[in-house]
């Protein structure tokens, strides 16, 4: 999908404007005085000095003289010349951590900085900069203007939002950032907590944590920036976000049709053509000569894309001399992985593997290269390249050269193709931001969960309990009864494992890291045979294990196997965790799904790109429990009480996201083969924002590097 503008047109007139901290509406800079914010016990004058601060977790020297200087402006001058000790992940994660420290001047400014916020009413906030550095705000023009990516305008835009809706209570409680090294003085970030009592004046209290855990029909809107931006052409902030489709009819039958050569079409519209792929497609073998050209990535989720815009670092070759080249417009098969539809027509040069299959149009006008892209990717087609691949092993099967290009393909006219793609690209704008916003949805569910859990299993259900210190700095105090040991000591034998000799035929359900949430599944396990599974599927689990990810730990990738499932087979990315006799399982679930032992996972990792933690180093982390069974199921009691709304909430959340996804597979199949015809369809162009772009690309990144379905080999 085309990265869009991330440049905005504003107009003073009709939008709050700041520059100066005296200003209007100057509170909403970062540079405002008079929201002091606390963190660890440390008190922070303004959102830019922890934003600064928030740069050097591993130099907490000049942490302290960002914190202690007086001025804002010129503790970011202080903190200068130490830029190139700045956190090597920083262009990945400033957004995150922009949004992050305005969460917290909210929550910990409530009635004033909440006030200040809804004053802007819906217009649009931007900050305006008198140098031409329009990523954060936006610079005036000639004409009185604003241009610019305005980042910090739209993130107090979104806030607002949240804040006007009903998850303005979640507002209330911040985690911390669940990114490795989130320090302040060389100790972990806490949470941030408003006073329970405090409203903003003229506001009505919204929802409880409850009343939200029920999805209304307005679901939260996406957010902005899950990853750092990069400009292009301008656009005007005047255009429509949420414009629908526009349509005086729906997809309809195309008026005649006749019977397609192959079974798998069934039949097609009378007026399209229907050749063999020889007669539209090369074989292409064109060398590289210095290995210097895009490495190009080729997964069944995006396609063909440059390698350079994934979250991928596996597979790294010393030389690519002598790789295949493709050009814009070529299609590009993975030959080992086209069977589960690795294969798309490429938007750049680059260099591919030298296995794999690059095929070039015999004729530029038959196909447009966007709707060959939908095309090659049908369910129906992915079932051609399974029948015509040949291999001992399903899971290895090749694609070869000559079986490809005997698959007959439909060819539409060109235009009625462009008309398709049209309408899939704005249909397609529409599902991915209703998904988006559904696993918004589950992601603040989890997070009013994870809050009722987190306190269950640290500070036990009697809030007069005399507590103790541990000398752990994630959990400085726990009830004084309880017992605190490193995790090692609560857990009895490993998960045993598949044999190398286990038949081939043998079958079972797969959990892989991608099928798991913070104490919940995300996908089902996919049922498979041992001669397919990949070499990771090898740990047995069974009722009352806790599975763990231990690498990209940053997914949080926790779950408690409830339920009896005989056959349940868990990747070895995951530690598989069983308790001792004296601890229930549920509740060192619990406990290793709590936000304070998660955030110590991820701080524990090693790797920026693709953190991990050895099993080893994860039994030294220390966790408490009661030593009383009876007070244990007491506490289980009690979160299974709380969170039964918001498990209910989730699990229908997901249910949707299935179906939308088959809605969504099942439409492109229908228009791309002719089943439904949009040639009489208006549609109304609706934009793409860059967050829902990006936050597509970097979903779509971490499924291909969790699947392997991107083994450049």
């Amino acid at each position: 999908m085309a990265q869009p503008s991330q440049v905005r047109t504003y107009h003073p007139a009709e939008s709050a404007v700041f520059l100066k901290t005296n200003e209007r509406f100057g509170g909403l800079s970062n540079m405002a005085p008079g929201f002091p914010i606390v963190l660890n016990g440390v008190r922070i004058r303004t959102s830019e000095a922890l934003y600064q601060a928030c740069r050097f977790p591993r130099r907490p020297d000049v942490q302290r003289q960002i914190i202690d200087d007086p001025s804002p402006m010129t503790a970011k001058m202080r903190s200068k010349p130490f830029r190139s000790e700045t956190r090597p992940d920083w262009d990945a994660v400033r957004v995150k951590i922009m949004r992050w420290c305005l969460r917290v001047k909210l929550a910990q400014n409530w009635q004033t900085f909440g006030k200040l916020l809804l004053s802007t009413a819906d217009m649009p906030i931007v900050e305006k900069k008198v140098r031409r550095k329009d990523f954060w705000g936006a610079t005036e023009q000639p004409d009185g203007t604003l241009i610019g990516m305005n980042v910090l305008g739209r993130l107090l835009m979104e806030l607002r939002e949240q804040l006007k809706g009903d998850e303005a209570e979640s507002l209330r409680f911040i985690e911390p950032l669940a990114i490795p090294d989130f320090l302040l003085f060389g100790e972990p970030i806490e949470a941030v907590q408003a006073p329970n009592n405090a409203q903003i004046p003229g506001w009505a209290a919204r929802q409880s944590p409850a009343a939200i855990a029920a999805p209304s029909h307005n679901d939260p809107q996406p957010s902005l920036f899950e990853q750092p931006m990069i400009a292009e052409a301008q656009t005007s902030e005047t255009q429509a976000p949420n414009t629908p489709i526009e349509a005086d009819a729906e997809p309809s039958r195309y008026p005649s049709y006749r019977p397609a050569r192959v079974h798998w079409l069934g039949e097609i519209p009378a007026h399209w053509s229907e050749k063999r792929g020889k007669y539209f497609f090369r074989e292409i073998d064109e060398r590289s000569q210095t290995g210097e050209e895009e490495l190009l990535s080729v997964s069944h989720t995006t396609g063909v894309t440059p390698r350079s815009q994934k979250n991928v670092t596996m597979f790294k070759a010393e030389s690519y001399v002598g790789h295949k080249l493709a050009r814009p417009n070529d299609i590009v098969i993975n030959t080992m992985w086209a069977w589960m539809s690795a294969l798309g027509v490429s938007k750049d040069i680059g260099i591919v593997s030298p296995a794999y299959g690059v095929y070039r149009p015999l004729n530029g006008r038959d196909f447009l290269p966007a709707y060959l892209d939908y095309l090659l990717r049908t369910p129906m087609l992915r079932w051609e390249y399974i029948c015509r691949s040949t291999g001992i092993r399903s899971s290895r099967l090749r694609l070869y050269p000559d079986k490809f290009l005997d698959i007959a393909f439909p060819c539409p006219p060109r235009e009625e193709q462009e008309r398709m793609v049209t309408f899939l690209r704005a249909k397609d704008v529409q599902v991915r931001r209703l998904i988006r916003n559904k696993r918004r949805l589950i992601g603040l569910l989890n997070e009013q969960k994870q809050a009722i859990i987190n306190r269950a299993v640290t500070r036990g259900l009697n809030p007069d309990a005399p507590m103790k210190p541990t000398g752990i700095d994630w959990m400085p105090e726990v009830p004084a009864h309880w017992e605190v040991k490193p995790l090692k000591h609560w857990l009895r034998e490993r998960a045993k494992s598949l044999s190398d000799r286990t038949p081939p035929e043998y079958e079972f359900e797969y959990l892989d890291i991608s099928c798991v949430g913070t104490g919940f599944l995300t996908a089902k396990p996919e049922r498979m045979k041992f001669e397919d599974a990949p070499s990771r599927a090898r740990q047995i689990v069974q009722k009352g294990d806790t599975i763990l990810s231990t690498v990209r730990t940053y997914l949080k990738a926790v779950y408690f196997i409830e339920d009896d499932w005989p056959d349940l087979i868990a990747s070895t990315g995951f530690a598989v965790l069983r308790p001792v006799k004296s601890v229930e399982p549920r509740l060192l679930g619990y406990v290793l799904q709590s936000s304070t032992f998660i955030e110590r996972v991820i701080r524990a990792s090693i790797g920026v790109a693709y953190p991990a933690i050895s099993e080893g180093r994860l039994g030294t982390l220390h966790v408490a429990f009661p030593p009383e069974l009876v007070e244990q199921k007491a506490i289980l009691d009690h979160i299974a009480a709380e969170t039964a709304a918001f498990d209910k909430a989730i699990e229908k959340a997901q249910d949707e996201i299935t179906l939308i996804r088959e809605y969504r597979e099942r439409l492109i199949a229908d228009i791309v083969t002719g089943k439904l015809d949009v040639r009489h369809v208006e549609i109304a162009a609706e934009p793409i924002t860059e967050d829902e772009a990006l936050d597509d690309a970097l979903e779509d990144s971490d499924a291909e590097a969790m699947e392997g379905a991107d083994a450049d080999d």
